[in-house]
């Protein structure tokens, strides 16, 4: 038993590090463990490079705020952030290696003791609570005890080995398959740039990869550099039929995404702009979309978010469309919160309809996401935030997003400072204390 705290916060992904800092800032002391060297999780580990806004579907109310807000303000001033509006208001551009500092500044910051290299290996259950969390590093086995748990893993890792019942993907189990984010150099922009215009890039990756015979599964997105004109992260690789949480499933996602790495750039040396790119980067790890899940006091359904319901223990504001890709082969579903749908087919074209009923479009600004759905069920002393939170599989399209997660870990820092100082268990937590509380540190939620 090496350390007691306040506040045990498991993944120092963007979760975990705002759950963190938002606990400490509260006077709690917290232990936050991280699997990796660095924090930051999808977003340094996978360089997921892009993040959604802060503005509601109008463009004119700012519907997100606190640390994630403060976060984008702080890669501002390295220079390290873009947005794809002139006006500041649309979605964010990052560079991922200056987002590890940031993490870095505000966890030393708020006084949080952080363990890296650290992994959740287990948990002592004794009744309805978790008593302590044993991780494994470099020192060996070692238990961490604490009145609070915040499970901020994304695969929902402690809430599996307290023996919880969770879910996992849609209702045949299939779960929305990982990307593999890497960047490249040597590319020439402005030729490059015309032969995304013209489809030249499509019409080179629309065919099957040699080396297994599947059509190319991915509809690549990228990001271009803040620092240099020839280099952008490209979202190139999409493994199919993979399973995360399973150590042996997310090696073989692992290892066929670097093979289709590969692919991926000998078909694109064919294209103009890109004849002498090169690696200059390739994620740590795979980019995840989904794995468990956990069943929280409210289950977040999918028209909850396309209706923008309002409820009472709001604490997350979102735009981020309900995107579902296909787990077994090419296509992808938006469902914008307007009322609109788009679909990219498996041939690569699009098709635009509407999900609503009457087939026209909405004025929705937002939707929510309630506390209670942090809150698993069958264990006292544990909160859940990040992508493992209590959605559907459909909802969860929605909700796993970089600006949502870190206002999941927001809320659930607040929650578990609040847990440990009155000793009550994160199901008994006046909604109303903790909204004034995140109200304190930035956050504001429509009615």
């Amino acid at each position: 038993m090496v350390r007691e705290v306040d506040v045990l916060v498991c993944g120092g992904g963007p979760a975990g590090v705002c759950a963190a800092v938002a606990a400490a800032r509260l006077g709690a002391r917290v232990l936050l463990v991280e699997r990796h060297g660095f924090f930051g999780g999808m977003a340094t580990a996978a360089s997921v490079a892009i993040w959604h806004k802060l503005y509601g579907m109008d463009n004119e109310t700012q519907v997100i705020h606190g640390l994630p807000e403060e976060i984008v303000n702080r890669l501002g001033r390295y220079g390290a952030v873009r947005n794809s509006r002139p006006d500041g208001r649309g979605h964010f551009h990052i560079e991922t290696e200056y987002a590890k500092l940031v993490f870095d500044a505000l966890i030393r910051e708020a006084k949080v003791e952080p363990l890296v290299h650290t992994w959740v290996a287990d948990v002592i259950r004794e009744g309805d609570r978790i008593k302590a969390v044993i991780v494994e590093n470099k020192s060996g086995r070692q238990a961490i005890m604490a009145p609070v748990v915040v499970d901020a893993t994304g695969d929902a890792d402690v809430v599996a080995r307290a023996g919880l019942p969770f879910q996992k993907g849609n209702a045949e189990g299939l779960m929305q398959p990982p990307s593999l984010c890497f960047r490249l150099g040597g590319i020439d922009p402005a030729a490059a740039g015309e032969s995304f215009r013209s489809g030249l890039v499509s019409k080179a990756l629309n065919k099957p990869m040699d080396y297994n015979g599947q059509e190319y599964p991915n509809f690549l997105w990228t990001s271009r550099s803040a620092f240099r004109s020839d280099e952008m992260m490209l979202a190139g690789v999409r493994v199919t039929e993979v399973d995360a949480s399973d150590g042996w499933s997310f090696t073989r996602a692992e290892m066929e995404g670097r093979q289709q790495l590969e692919w991926v750039i000998e078909q694109l040396r064919t294209v103009p702009g890109f004849e002498k790119c090169h690696i200059v980067d390739i994620g740590t790890q795979i980019g995840i979309r989904e794995t468990r899940r956990i069943y929280g006091e409210h289950l977040l359904q999918e028209r909850e978010i396309l209706e923008g319901v309002r409820f009472p223990d709001a604490i997350a504001q979102g735009t981020y469309p309900v995107d579902i890709h296909n787990p077994v082969r090419r296509g992808i579903i938006f469902k914008e919160l307007d009322g609109t749908m788009r679909e990219i087919l498996e041939d690569g074209s699009m098709k635009h309809s509407f999900w609503t009923d009457d087939g026209t479009k909405r004025d929705t600004l937002c939707y929510q996401v309630p506390y209670r759905s942090l809150v698993p069920k069958g264990i006292a002393n544990v909160l859940a935030a990040g992508r493992c939170i209590s959605a559907t599989h459909e909802a969860a399209g929605a909700i796993r997003v970089m600006m949502n997660c870190m206002q999941f870990g927001q809320a659930t820092g607040v929650a578990g400072a609040i847990c440990a100082e009155s000793g009550v268990r994160p199901r008994e937590v006046d909604v109303s204390l903790l909204r004034a509380k995140l109200a304190e540190q930035g956050c504001t939620f429509l009615t």
